[in-house]
């Protein structure tokens, strides 16, 4: 470091100078006191690090158990944190050459087919609340193709109209505010309906909370791991259970079934709300691979090469 700042306090710095919500912020210096954790434990001077000792820490998430998506996660936290030091010349950015080893895309989570979505929409008992909240939550992400953080942030209050159609108004991933909206289907309605029914609420109130702590007279919200882990519980058991299908999977689902279906691209896009038609082309993608999986056309040819 050329710098006589402590490295706790370049931390502050760089946190305070950059343009996020305060829940990534703390996300970010959580990541950034990891690394400098390791390096005082493999007794590397934080203030020396190199290049080396960045692709060494990288290997070590992957070898601690980390899945590749989490260990990518880290490694832009530590090259964002370089770049701002390199900016101020506090140091060179020892993590610009380093390589984050995974992007993230829609190839890595497989949609479900559409009996599939309709084994596990009905396969969700509706005698207790949670039943109620998890298939309101399900249908959802299936009808709508929502994320699971959209889903996380409704109110009660989200829910209503427009112009005589039913609506819900969602805070998409990367707003702030809850300007985009999205027509629910009657079914929906009726799930929402059964669900809010039998709780005692305010407006403002989360949609989605956790009982557990609503039967101890607390509202707690429920967040977004806790639905991508209620959606993975669900898909086990009804015999689904592959690393590549996951809660994200319904959305994809939404979005293959809606090219399956010859819904005009721009209008996919505007449904799940991308903000270029290129991000919804990896749903035409996942179309293609269903379609080379059961009728690949080589299969002909093949039969053709052997009987010949």
């Amino acid at each position: 470091m050329r710098t006589t700042l402590k490295i706790s306090e370049i931390v502050t710095e760089w946190l305070e100078n950059i343009d996020v919500k305060e829940i990534t912020r703390k996300n970010y210096n959580r990541k950034i006191s990891l690394w400098f954790r390791w390096l005082h434990a493999n007794k590397i001077d934080p203030r020396s690090a190199q290049t080396k000792h960045v692709i060494a820490y990288k290997d070590h998430l992957i070898k601690t158990h980390h899945s590749s998506f989490t260990a990518n996660g880290y490694m832009i936290v530590i090259k964002l944190f370089y770049k701002y030091c390199a900016a101020k010349r506090y140091c060179d950015n020892i993590a610009q050459n380093v390589k984050s080893g995974f992007r993230m895309t829609g190839k890595n989570k497989i949609p479900l087919t559409m009996d599939q979505a309709r084994t596990l929409l009905q396969s969700v008992d509706t005698s207790t609340v949670k039943g109620k909240r998890d298939r309101l939550m399900i249908a959802l992400m299936l009808f709508n193709g929502l994320r699971t953080c959209e889903v996380e942030r409704i109110n009660i209050e989200d829910v209503g109209t427009r112009e005589g159609v039913p609506v819900v108004y969602l805070q998409r991933k990367g707003k702030v505010d809850k300007n985009d909206m999205v027509v629910l289907h009657q079914k929906a309605v009726e799930y929402f309906e059964d669900y809010v029914s039998g709780r005692d609420f305010d407006c403002k109130d989360p949609l989605f909370i956790s009982h557990r702590d609503c039967d101890r007279g607390k509202v707690v919200r429920i967040n977004r791991q806790t639905i991508a882990r209620m959606v993975k519980q669900r898909l086990r058991k009804i015999g689904i259970d592959d690393k590549k299908i996951s809660a994200h999977s319904l959305r994809h689902t939404f979005g293959s079934l809606l090219v399956e279906q010859g819904i005009d691209m721009e209008d996919i896009r505007e449904l799940m709300g991308h903000s270029s038609t290129m991000v919804t082309k990896i749903y035409v993608e996942l179309v293609q691979q269903r379609k080379m999986l059961h009728c690949s056309p080589s299969m002909k040819m093949i039969d053709q090469l052997i009987a010949g």
